[in-house]
């Protein structure tokens, strides 16, 4: 499955209403030692859900917009009690599977129905978008266990460290797993016997929603790996059902991308997660609610010559009330006079967030009410050799002066970032990305915990030709035939739906490159200056002349590696964008300069930024490549994307890293054991 086949499958759903559901209970091969941790963390952790709120799960399910709803279907305590808990325990856990069955026949079909009874009372309560999770300790050897037989592979194919589990702990699994095979033979051919002779609750009553939710159109975006293996559930029991399913991301286990690859889906993300509490499902759908935005109120991507111009957002909201050519009406102000009391309208602050604020379509007449209507954010554009402005060219003591006093990442911060990361309730390393995202954030801020409300903002550069509007709007004409599409109103379509303040440097391609290297220092240097992250774009990805693909075929090799020395690479970029690849390098320099994470969009940008860490490997603290974080393509295998979507989403990824950095809880706060050996 391809990214277009999942952005379509969620916008099939129209405006999404989340539900998170984290299934817990635990697992008699729990005795076998596993695990990093006793058994009764399991019950700590539900505790922790619902008394504490401190675990991921309760952190990412703010971050997503979603309601967290935790499911007992097998933990070995007496927590009936718990408020908030949804009570559906089959049994005190399963038994354990290196000796015996997990559950009888029965069990497994009880287990199923409970997520599919459960997932019908959300869709009935308006829930069109599942992000499925689960606690349960022992349970990824139960996983391995249920991969390893249906996918026919050898148990050291599938099994992982789970929780953080030593090398020796780690051989000891993989052949608690062989013996769980060999002593009850589970078969994929027979209904329910994998699940019922090594799985646990949890799988079924995942493999329920997933079911539910293809019944009643409804998506479900997987987490990790034992999602995953929930998914292999569900299509032995209907195998049309994976085609509502969307992979959030590949984790750390090594069975997961087995599954995803047999399931023939793609991943969004790699963010070498090992915690499945619905971190990564939470990141992609919050992720998507943007993306699918854009698809239905940006420019067209497949422009023909024509440009498709966006509504503005006034616009849109007069077709909600069913006024779009009513005379007389151009401002909000004029709509309220209209409606007077019957209606009241408040314009979005300037840093909500779209996923929390899209605007639903409504009927007439109303009843009082509110409406959220987007605010227009601004884009400054800054023009290269404007009317005003002095053209001063950079000179080498300038490029000297920010390499001789460029900042280091602080150290202190950074280690008291990384304990702190270490003492919240989850297994050492488990967020993966997001941890080391977190802990170069605290470097670059120098604080221990910086907050995940830092103020970010989007930077583009491109050439004069490909902004017609600004540059000579007496004589654009978008609808004339053969008009070249002006990008910059693509990208301003983008970066709004990601809540960003926009900034545009429009580059002359005939100008000195020390001048152009001065123009995106300058800019970059007021951008930065009070903004601690920012997202950086070359555009020009919507135009037939890709300048992404032009960038690889010119400085890369065929296998994604620099071509040439990087001393050398400018003279070998395409020549009507080597002052707009100067700009780019003024701004990658300003912007570490002044202690700024730089999240750079695939493409040129990112190639660029390859190079100049090469020539200057000072400033390689400061950049985060989204490149490295996204997973997803096009059709034909190529990266997939409007210009600076990629830096958008990975500018969503570090808020991700910043919420769970702030939101979770400690060991010593919840109660939660620590591990036994971590």
């Amino acid at each position: 499955m391809t990214f277009t086949h999942v952005a379509e499958l969620y916008r099939s759903v129209g405006k999404s209403k989340k539900c998170t559901f984290i299934f817990c209970a635990d697992h008699g091969v729990a005795k076998e030692n596993v695990s990093a941790y006793p058994q009764t963390t399991t019950a700590d952790m539900v505790r922790n859900y619902l008394v504490e709120d401190g675990a991921a799960a309760n952190a990412f399910a703010k971050f997503a917009y979603s309601e967290l709803y935790v499911v007992d279907v097998g933990v070995d305590a007496d927590i009936a009690n718990l408020p908030g808990l949804v009570d559906r325990k089959i049994s005190r856990g399963t038994k354990n599977i290196a000796q015996e069955p997990a559950m009888t026949f029965e069990q497994a079909m009880q287990s199923v129905r409970i997520g599919k009874t459960l997932a019908e009372e959300a869709i009935a309560a308006g829930c069109n978008c599942f992000l499925i999770g689960e606690m349960g300790i022992g349970n990824t050897t139960a996983a391995a266990a249920m991969t390893a037989a249906y996918l026919h592979l050898p148990p050291e194919k599938v099994t992982g460290r789970g929780s953080n589990i030593d090398d020796d702990k780690f051989a000891h699994k993989v052949e608690i797993v062989r013996r769980a095979l060999k002593v009850n033979l589970p078969s994929r051919y027979r209904l329910l016997d994998v699940l019922a002779s090594v799985g646990g609750y949890e799988f079924g009553a995942m493999a329920g929603v997933i079911i539910a939710a293809y019944h009643h159109q409804c998506v479900v975006v997987l987490d990790g790996f034992n999602t995953a293996v929930a998914a292999l559930v569900a299509e032995e029991l209907l195998p049309q059902s994976t085609e509502c399913l969307i992979a959030s991301h590949v984790g750390r286990e090594v069975g997961h991308k087995k599954i995803l690859e047999h399931l023939n889906l793609t991943p969004m993300f790699n963010l070498d997660l090992a915690l499945g509490e619905a971190i990564g499902s939470s990141i992609a759908a919050r992720v998507l609610d943007n993306l699918v935005y854009i698809f239905v109120c940006g420019p067209d991507a497949d422009f023909d010559g024509e440009l498709v111009q966006e509504d503005s957002e006034f616009d849109l909201f007069k077709k909600q009330l069913g006024l779009d050519g009513v005379e007389g009406l151009d401002s909000i102000e004029d709509v309220q006079e209209l409606f007077g009391d019957e209606i009241q309208i408040e314009e979005i602050p300037l840093d909500f967030h779209v996923s929390e604020h899209r605007m639903e379509s409504i009927e007439l007449p109303f009843s009082t009410q509110t409406l959220n209507i987007p605010r227009a954010y601004p884009m400054a554009v800054h023009v290269m050799g404007a009317e005003g402005d002095e053209v001063v060219a950079a000179t080498d003591r300038t490029f000297n002066f920010y390499l001789r006093t460029m900042p280091r990442l602080h150290d202190r911060p950074m280690n008291n970032c990384r304990d702190i990361l270490d003492s919240l309730t989850k297994p050492k390393g488990s967020l993966g990305h997001l941890e080391e995202i977190a802990i170069q954030v605290a470097g670059i801020a120098n604080e221990d915990r910086p907050t995940n409300k830092l103020r970010h903002a989007a930077l583009a550069f491109t050439n004069f030709v490909n902004c017609p509007s600004i540059i000579d709007p007496d004589n654009y004409d978008p609808k004339a035939k053969g008009a070249r599409r002006d990008i910059s109103m693509d990208f301003s379509a983008t970066t709004r739906t990601f809540g960003m303040k926009i900034f545009l440097g429009v580059v002359n391609p005939d100008e000195n490159l020390n001048v152009a290297f001065n123009f995106g220092r300058n800019l970059a240097e007021e951008i930065t200056f009070d903004t601690p992250i920012i997202a950086l774009t070359a555009l020009s990805n919507l135009l037939e002349e890709k300048l992404a693909d032009n960038f690889a075929n010119a400085l890369l090799t065929k296998r994604g590696k620099l071509r040439f020395k990087p001393e050398n690479f400018l003279q070998h970029v395409p020549k009507d964008y080597q002052c707009m690849t100067s700009a780019i390098i003024g701004s990658l320099v300003a912007a570490a300069h002044n202690s700024t994470l730089i999240v750079v969009d695939r493409g040129a940008a990112d190639i660029i930024a390859r190079y100049l860490e090469k020539i200057c490997p000072e400033v390689r603290p400061f950049i985060l490549h989204a490149e490295q974080l996204i997973t997803y393509r096009n059709d034909d295998g190529a990266p997939t994307g409007f210009d600076g979507e990629a830096a958008c989403i990975g500018v969503e990824i570090v808020e991700a890293a910043l919420t769970a950095l702030n939101e979770m809880k400690t060991f010593e706060e919840t109660g939660v054991k620590k591990a036994i050996r971590n």
